[in-house]
């Protein structure tokens, strides 16, 4: 029964009840009693009744596409802080280096190596696994003050600051009961750190560093300077309005937090410690339910779904996480119904519209990999503690290069691959391209 069609029945009723009163006198005080105060109260509790059933309703009618993340490169001389949509992965990014001799003598005292630089290297997953495995060397050129041009070596090393961020907004995810899906990633891991681990005998820490230069040999054209990497998540402060409202078991309490001000088409993290239980977007507002007993200020990851703009533009293309879905698959996932068949496997992978990349052809289940692999996990982050996987079968997917970027075509497949893997954690899986 509809609340419109309980409402009317209940007038009905009380309508029926007037008319059975013979007594005038009675008749109206009791008219006026209904009117006053029992159908205010019916009325406030069905309105109550109302708004926790929609509260329910939106949580079962969960939309992942709201927590879709965007990644990309962005010159840093084109970087705008006031960019309404991408924003640094590291704001230490924005800040011009600066090469003191001091630091840098101190640096390798203390941990054996100094990064110099952050550099990114556009090239292919196979070739820059060959420059990992030869664990090449290079030569570069410091000129001091005082004592001229010294020779020093440097080596180069993958960045793993950018993915222990990814880690952190997985455990994030975790923490605000939001299911995790992959994010597409591909240019954090062309980010290298430039490495120097001795300096050339006679080099104190006390001269000035007039300029240095490196020659990365055969790579050099494959090396870019100055790019920033970025995403649509914000980091901001948000207060609670009032005071927290202590919830039915007594141990915990309910903040709000108004969201009014950034605008609630946006996906909000809460980023605390596990003393949250619960967080719920509503309109303009934040429910947040916390052992927190006391209004304080929350760190928040506001996760952007603005649209871009017109005079946006990219070097690099933006990168996402967006997957599309068809009736029959929104059915598929409301009923947890696994993907059996290699037409839906082929529907859930377009879904993610990255064919301007790479197209899916098919996949095989066989006992063993055949050669080296060529894609890798995503979700390394995540380890699985229940199943055994050293025996399992290998799902292998097998794809057509496309037109746009070569130099990423095997991370998009990482990408797809590792997605692959959530819902098949049965499989080993891995890629190909044909």
């Amino acid at each position: 029964m509809s609340p419109a069609e309980r409402n009317s029945q209940m007038k009905q009723m009380i309508r029926n009840e007037i008319q059975s009163i013979g007594n005038m006198g009675e008749r109206v005080v009791f008219k006026e009693l209904m009117e006053e105060i029992f159908l205010s109260l019916y009325e406030t509790n069905e309105q109550m009744y109302q708004e926790l059933e929609q509260r329910v309703m939106e949580e079962l009618s969960f939309d992942m596409n709201r927590y879709l993340i965007k990644t990309g490169l962005i010159e840093k001389q084109y970087m705008d802080c006031t960019h309404h949509l991408m924003f640094p992965i590291d704001e230490m990014d924005l800040t011009d280096p600066t090469y003191k001799l001091s630091d840098i003598v101190g640096g390798i005292r203390e941990n054996g190596n100094y990064t110099l630089m952050k550099i990114m290297i556009q090239m292919d997953y196979m070739q820059l696994q060959e420059l990992w495995e030869q664990n090449y060397q290079f030569q570069g050129i410091l000129e001091l003050k005082n004592k001229g041009k010294q020779e020093f070596t440097i080596e180069l090393r993958p960045n793993i600051k950018y993915l222990s961020v990814i880690s952190h907004l997985y455990q994030l995810f975790n923490r605000n009961g939001i299911p995790w899906q992959t994010v597409n990633i591909p240019y954090l891991y062309k980010m290298v750190d430039v490495i120097i681990t001795e300096l050339p005998e006679g080099v104190k820490g006390d001269e000035t560093i007039l300029r240095f230069q490196i020659d990365f040999g055969k790579y050099s054209p494959y090396v870019h300077y100055d790019l920033v990497p970025v995403w649509n998540i914000e980091k901001i402060k948000l207060s609670t309005i009032g005071f927290p409202v202590p919830c039915e078991d007594h141990k915990s309490f309910e903040h709000i937090v108004s969201i009014g001000n950034h605008g609630e088409e946006h996906a909000y993290l809460i980023d605390e410690d596990t003393t949250i239980k619960n967080i719920f977007q509503r309109g303009n507002k934040l429910f947040v339910t916390s052992q927190t007993d006391e209004a304080k200020k929350w760190n928040i990851y506001m996760i952007r779904n603005a649209m871009e703009k017109k005079i946006d533009h990219y070097t690099y293309p933006i990168m996402q996480n967006l997957r599309t879905e068809n009736f029959s698959e929104k059915f598929q996932r409301k009923w947890n119904q696994e993907i059996k068949t290699k037409t839906e496997l082929k529907r859930f992978i377009n879904g993610f519209e990255l064919e301007d990349y790479l197209v899916f052809r098919d996949c095989i289940v066989k006992k063993y990999f055949d050669g080296e692999p060529e894609t890798y996990c995503m979700n390394s982050f995540i380890e699985d503690e229940i199943r055994n996987t050293q025996n399992a079968m290998k799902l292998i997917l097998y794809f057509i290069p496309g037109s746009h970027e070569p130099w990423l075509i095997r991370d998009i497949a990482s990408f797809i691959v590792s997605e692959v893997q959530r819902i098949y954690p049965e499989y080993e899986c891995g890629g190909k391209l044909l």
